[in-house]
């Protein structure tokens, strides 16, 4: 049987530059020169016989056999992350690193405390933040390009780990006719136009409206928030959002609660449990024990 000589390094450089689509944004997040970067993808594909990067005038795309090297690829790494924190973690030293994957709202209203209070307790341990949408962050989790990442529930084929739950909120301009109203119905809004977020909320709104036996009078599909809300101040429309993705200042709009109440219920998710790292486990621990202490402050 042929030995295959293959280094970490021609792995790593690999898997960076599949996943970015460039060998020079690859070569920044190595500390690598470009050329030393090509030169490792080179020499594993020149070890395993196959081309698993091709190029164009478009930029770079993963062969087929590259997709399917990538998959594995991807697991010697996360392997080789979970033997150093695992030695690491056997003479006391909580060492590793966390790519989380996160959409804009709850990166700015949930994880900031808990990213402090995690670092606090485990300062050898590096969380990198990776921010999409809703689609984007499941497909980060499903092909392995972050270890744990915020997903509304359910999440099929990912284990998961409750964190919280946030409240659908209608939102129309101050001045608007409805804006006497501290709680609305869903049908009050379907003669209005109806500015729909893109983010990733609008399976679960249009799910809302389907419920209520109504069709929103959809004028505007929107993905970034700041749009949205500047849209509904100018009167363009009215919106619904869940209550972390509300702006700061709110001044110039009217919020109400929906009668009924909706909830998207989030959670951290993960491809297996059994197979997250060390620096998974732990940083998931102290999310749930955060979310305790948040439980304990709002009953008191």
């Amino acid at each position: 049987m042929k030995r295959i000589h293959i280094t970490l390094a021609q792995i790593q450089a690999f898997v960076m530059v599949a996943e970015a689509k460039s060998f020079t944004i690859a070569s920044e997040h190595l500390g690598m020169t470009q050329s030393a970067v090509s030169h490792a993808v080179a020499a594993l594909e020149k070890e395993l016989q196959v081309s698993l990067l091709e190029r164009d005038r478009n930029g770079i795309f993963i062969t087929e056999i590259g997709q399917r090297v990538l998959l594995y690829a991807q697991d010697m790494l996360t392997n080789a992350e979970r033997i150093r924190q695992e030695t690491s973690a056997a003479v006391g030293l909580a060492t590793g690193k966390v790519r989380l994957g996160s959409f804009p709202s709850v990166s700015a209203r949930f994880l900031p405390g808990l990213l402090r209070q995690f670092r606090q307790r485990y300062p050898g341990i590096e969380v990198v933040l990776f921010e999409g949408t809703d689609d984007e962050v499941r497909e980060w989790i499903h092909t392995r390009a972050v270890d744990v990442g915020v997903v509304v529930l359910p999440a099929d084929g990912l284990e998961t780990v409750s964190i919280a739950q946030d409240e659908f909120l209608a939102v129309v301009a101050r001045n608007h006719q409805l804006a006497e109203q501290h709680q609305i119905h869903i049908r009050q809004l379907s003669h209005e136009p109806f500015i729909m977020s893109k983010a990733g909320c609008q399976p679960l709104i249009t799910a809302m409206f389907r419920q209520a036996k109504i069709t929103p009078k959809t004028q505007f599909e929107v993905i970034d928030l700041r749009t949205i809300f500047a849209m509904v101040q100018e009167g363009m429309g009215v919106t619904i959002v869940p209550e972390m993705a509300l702006p700061t200042d709110s001044s110039g709009l009217h919020i109400m609660s929906l009668k009924p109440k909706h909830f998207r219920h989030l959670a951290f998710a993960v491809p297996s449990l059994e197979t997250a790292t060390p620096a998974v486990v732990e940083f998931l621990n102290e999310a749930k024990v955060w979310m305790q202490s948040l439980s304990s402050d709002v009953a008191t």
